[in-house]
């Protein structure tokens, strides 16, 4: 123990520690450094920007991948090339590109929907209309184009 424990056992007490709140055991530390759970680095402007996202580009002007949204605007990177979405201003969806559309996380799944505008009615009651093929297949199972 140390002499500041045993005066403090006696009764002794300094005017800074009077001053001093004590926090409860109930309630747990509420604070935490956010900006250290993602990369933060600007690898062109060589600065800490709070919106750096890894980019996979082929831009021969610029080495890194991790590259500030500033930066990449300015060296015409579209966001197509983007491939994280781990900035603070990502994940609240404050995200913002200058140079292109923004790409969106948000989907789940990238695949391509097919398209309905050739359909008649949007019922489904209708049948579809089978169309001939342009090909046949010959008995060595080859296409052939030629009918």
């Amino acid at each position: 123990m140390s002499l500041r424990d045993e005066l403090e056992k006696a009764g002794y007490s300094s005017a800074k520690t009077a001053n001093k709140r004590k926090q409860s055991a109930t309630k747990a530390k509420t604070k935490t450094e956010k900006h250290q759970e993602h990369r933060n680095f600007c690898e062109v402007c060589e600065f800490i920007q709070p919106d750096v996202e890894r980019f996979i580009h082929k831009n021969p002007r610029i080495d890194g991948e991790w590259i500030c949204s500033n930066c990449a605007d300015k060296n015409e990177i579209l966001d197509d090339f983007r491939k994280t979405h781990q900035s603070d201003s990502a994940k609240n969806g404050r995200y913002r590109r200058y140079y292109g559309p923004t790409k969106d996380f948000s989907k789940q799944d990238n695949k391509v929907q097919k398209d309905n505008r050739n359909k008649k009615s949007a019922s489904g009651n209708e049948k579809e209309e089978v169309k001939p093929s342009r090909y046949e297949i010959d008995d060595d199972g080859e296409k052939n184009f030629n009918c």
